[in-house]
């Protein structure tokens, strides 16, 4: 159980993580343009842009090519870049506001970019970190850059007001992170609230399963079988037939006497195997007890049945030499339900053709259409 809580979180996250690395590439993809656009305008004028931008743009366009094709670095690539373009935006904030030829002219350099890549690179953190640390970092990169861009202000001669700006620009960026964390929150909330829900659905799957399961051979059991017998005789009719075999291995008690059951148990699961390789995927094949199987065929005529029920006569036996070493024949009882017939009324009237075929010599099929007489 503790395994599939695991693969369950773990498919949960993974989903999350690949909603994350499309986003994040998909904003480079739309992003390359607008850098490719603003070095043409800017490199002859701007420094920055024009020996910054064309590195940035090909670690953008890597950093996207890894998160399509080679998720598995994603993480590792995503903390390097976070932290290439941390230090890159204080040595671009820092550049302009030395080389401005006043206060208000710094600002204006400093905008759109580097204020606004780093917000951005505060949203790509949360998308690749864990909240918790996502936070410290972004908490320690918000007060390290505001604390140089004021500092960066008041030495270039700018007034309290224009490090007042700086310290502001570090609120906001305050407010963001704590958005960001309690987004960041919601979504692991919601993401634990859905692994829960999609971990009680395994569960009761698995519970019904169990239920429903041959625990030896792994196919249908009684009660799934009588569920199976009752929903189809509603069904029966001239257009849907519906049709039962009922077999029992012979001399099978002969073969747990000499051989142990450890080799009957193999028997068994061969049997199962066997079976489940003949009749169709809507047919239910299902175990009721020692060596007692029965079939339930859907919208299969009467001729069909006897039919398929002579198929696996004539493959067990080999099967059963192949597998084990032992020959062992089965005897069959082949009948059709009837509209509306209780499960305990066919399996009656089908094992006792079963039981008919076993009186006639073994390893044969007996059969009676209901619906003929």
């Amino acid at each position: 159980m503790g395994d599939r809580r695991r693969e369950v979180s773990l498919g949960r996250g993974e989903e999350l993580a690949g909603l994350a690395r499309r986003v994040v590439a998909l904003g480079i993809v739309v992003g390359a343009p607008v850098i490719a656009g603003t070095w043409i305008r800017d490199a002859p004028h701007d420094v920055w842009v024009r020996w910054g931008y064309p590195p940035l743009g090909a670690v953008l366009l890597l950093f996207a090519w890894i998160l399509l094709r080679r998720p598995a670095w994603s993480v590792a690539a995503a903390l390097t870049l976070l932290l290439g373009l941390d230090a890159g935006w204080i040595a671009v904030a820092l550049g302009r506001i030395a080389s401005a030829p006043d206060a208000v002219t710094a600002w204006a350099l400093l905008q759109p970019t580097p204020l606004l890549g780093v917000v951005v690179c505060l949203v790509v953190g949360f998308l690749f970190m864990r909240t918790r640390a996502a936070l410290v970092l972004g908490s320690a990169y918000g007060i390290l850059f505001t604390a140089l861009i004021a500092g960066a202000m008041w030495r270039r001669g700018g007034e309290a007001a224009d490090v007042w700006l700086a310290i502001r620009y570090g609120v906001y960026l305050g407010v963001i992170l704590v958005l960001l964390f309690v987004l960041s929150r919601a979504k692991e909330h919601v993401a634990s609230a859905v692994a829960d829900a999609a971990r009680a659905d395994a569960t009761a799957v698995r519970m019904r399963e169990m239920a429903y399961r041959d625990e030896l051979t792994g196919i249908a059991n009684r009660r799934r079988l009588l569920e199976e017998l009752g929903f189809q005789s509603e069904l029966v009719s001239p257009t849907h037939p519906v049709c039962v075999v009922f077999f029992d291995l012979d001399h099978f008690k002969d073969v747990n006497d000499t051989h142990g059951h450890d080799l009957g148990d193999q028997v068994l699961r061969v049997v199962a195997e066997v079976a489940g390789h003949i009749v169709r995927e809507n047919d239910l094949l299902a175990r009721i007890g020692g060596e007692e199987f029965v079939l339930v065929a859907p919208g299969t005529d009467h001729s069909r049945a006897v039919q398929l029920a002579e198929r696996l006569r004539q493959s067990l036996p080999r099967a059963m030499e192949q597998a084990v070493g032992v020959r062992i024949t089965a005897s069959f009882g082949v009948t059709s339900m009837r509209p509306n017939e209780s499960p305990a009324s066919v399996l009656r009237r089908v094992d006792e053709l079963m039981y008919q075929a076993k009186a006639e010599g073994r390893d044969r099929v007996t059969s009676a259409d209901p619906g003929a007489a």
